[in-house]
């Protein structure tokens, strides 16, 4: 079982953090099964920040580096029937959201200017 650690829910959404819940959906849509844990701090984090999760009894953090390890450890690619066109419009689609959407999601969020 994996153990995902992750940010609490808020404003009706899964997770207040875009990571957190890029890896919630992921694991969802991968048909993985999941415990959650809401960490007080995250001076077990692996790189001190969320998501991590503990497999195998091996902590991992990064959204997409964990992926990355589940791909490749439970042969599970939810991509894998996509054609390379399909792959690369959906990779570049990824990325606009992660890179180019933060400022404005923090303005958002804050109302910082």
């Amino acid at each position: 079982m994996i153990t995902l650690y992750k940010a609490p829910p808020s404003w009706g959404l899964p997770s207040i953090s875009p990571p957190c819940m890029k890896l919630e959906t992921w694991l969802r849509i991968a048909n993985i099964a999941y415990d959650i844990e809401i960490p007080k701090d995250f001076a077990k984090a692996p790189k001190g920040k969320i998501p991590f999760i503990d497999y195998e009894g091996k902590l991992i953090g990064d959204s997409t580096l964990i992926i990355e390890v589940i791909k490749e450890k439970e042969g599970i690619d939810p991509d894998r029937d996509l054609t390379s066109t399909e792959k690369a419009i959906s990779l570049a689609f990824r990325r606009m959201l992660k890179e180019n959407t933060y400022w404005g999601e923090l303005y958002i969020r804050y109302n910082i200017e």
